[in-house]
């Protein structure tokens, strides 16, 4: 029955409160919503770049003064007597310089498989919000229905709206929904 359904989007809406304050000279935000909103909302993934930001930075601070170490490190070679081996007054400073511009690659390597599996997610999470701005809910029997007639339990409300989503990107044919 359609008479006891709502629109999801207005539950969530509705049931989800926003704040702001100050606590000690800083800006404070903060959500609160009820079990029902929570069931029925979407996660918002943040895309994940404080990796690579934080790699950039260590690779960025960390090769130059490794540079800087090694010509130091070859410019005293050259002017000793006795002479360490060439590869002592190269790998000494990059032995040194190491804690600052390997885990300043592994961030990069990491933060940008990170943010390519992120970016590729990108369709699925678009048709996701497709579907669940179509989604509605029936208070009497705590249930979401889609428009082509799919329903589930609240509880399974997400999963409902992801396989729907994940569907309609395989083919609009099998859903009725259009991509």
């Amino acid at each position: 029955m359609t008479d006891q359904t709502q629109p999801v989007q207005g539950i969530v809406a509705s049931q989800t409160a926003y704040s702001s304050a100050y606590v000690r000279g800083y800006r404070a935000h903060g959500t609160s919503s009820t079990s029902l909103a929570q069931l029925l909302d979407l996660p918002r993934p943040r895309p994940p770049r404080g990796m690579v930001t934080t790699g950039w930075i260590l690779t960025l601070l960390g090769v130059p003064l490794a540079a800087l170490f090694v010509l130091v490190s070859l410019w005293a070679r050259h002017n000793e007597t006795d002479p360490a081996p060439a590869w002592a007054s190269v790998m000494a400073p990059l032995f040194m310089t190491m804690p600052v511009w390997l885990p300043g690659l592994v961030c990069l390597v990491v933060g940008y498989a990170r943010l390519r599996g992120f970016r590729r997610g990108a369709p699925l999470r678009e048709m996701a919000w497709q579907v669940w701005s179509t989604a509605r809910y029936c208070a009497r029997d705590h249930v979401v229905f889609l428009p082509h007639g799919v329903h589930a339990p609240a509880e399974f409300a997400r999963s409902l709206i992801f396989d729907t989503a994940q569907r309609a990107l395989a083919g609009p044919h099998t859903t009725g929904l259009r991509a």
